[in-house]
């Protein structure tokens, strides 16, 4: 029998899946490594992959918003699943402060920076595998359950890393991605970016004086994104501009990582 052909939008998705199955799918991504899930438009290749494809897992991703659609047309037996489906969402507004006139509008969608969010996407990813390929349902289940038991030590080891941290510790990001992370252990999140542009003159300086406040040691940045108003901000506050994607397919060591450089 073929394998199921899945394609999911982004690279931590791959990885949830083929903890659950292993190689018994295929696996094929929508936006790479480096590059923006809010602009990306899919290559032919990616277009003949998905003509052929069983599931399709999105994530709540701004690209989808214009091509989820054009992919129904291109597969109409195509299987829909929002892996996010049953995350309570947060809004860009609760984790962003500095700025009050100009927000990200609406959700965040970056829900998989949360352990527990990622407890839900297995499940949800098990149900879904099951439906399609009964017959592998024993070693889904098995999978799941080992699955979810790294899911619960990756939690164990980052509240250990931030249990002498005091509640609502700052941490400063350039876009805002790490929310549900900061949600999850009690941190508070400080975006520069403000609706996807590089801040103005005249907010720098409102950064940089609140960051001086909050004693800010690091200021994370995407590989993604350009970080030159972070490096402006960082050499004012002698702090260090640390890169760090939550597109990184090891979404543990890189959620450990995170929480390793707050907690110093």
């Amino acid at each position: 029998m073929a394998k199921p052909n899945i394609i999911v939008s982004i690279t931590p998705q791959k990885t949830f899946v083929q903890k659950i199955a292993k190689d018994m799918v295929d696996v094929t991504v929508m936006v790479p490594r480096g590059s923006s899930p809010h602009s990306y438009e899919p290559k032919p290749s990616q277009m003949i992959a998905l003509s052929k494809a069983n599931i399709y897992f999105s994530m709540g991703v701004e690209f989808e918003k214009v091509w989820l659609k054009k992919f129904h047309s291109q597969n109409s037996t195509l299987i829909f699943v929002d892996m996010s489906t049953n995350i309570q969402k947060i809004s860009f507004k609760q984790n962003h402060h500095h700025n009050e006139e100009s927000h990200h509008e609406g959700m965040d969608p970056h829900t998989w920076v949360a352990p527990k969010n990622v407890a839900l996407m297995a499940q949800t990813i098990y149900e879904n595998l099951v439906k399609i390929s009964p017959e592998n349902t024993e070693a889904y289940k098995q999978n799941l359950h080992a699955f979810l038991e790294e899911i619960q030590a990756t939690d164990t080891k980052i509240k250990l890393l931030l249990k002498n941290l005091p509640a609502q510790t700052k941490f400063m990001v350039f876009h805002p991605s790490w929310g549900y992370f900061a949600n999850a252990y009690n941190l508070e999140q400080v975006a520069i970016e403000v609706e996807g542009k590089s801040p103005q003159p005249k907010e720098i300086i409102k950064i940089i004086k609140e960051a001086k406040e909050e004693n800010i040691k690091v200021i994370f940045t995407q590989p993604e994104f350009s970080d030159k108003s972070a490096r402006i901000i960082a050499k004012e506050t002698n702090a260090r501009v640390q890169k760090i994607s939550p597109l990184n397919p090891k979404w543990s060591q890189n959620l450990i990582n995170m929480a390793e450089t707050i907690a110093k």
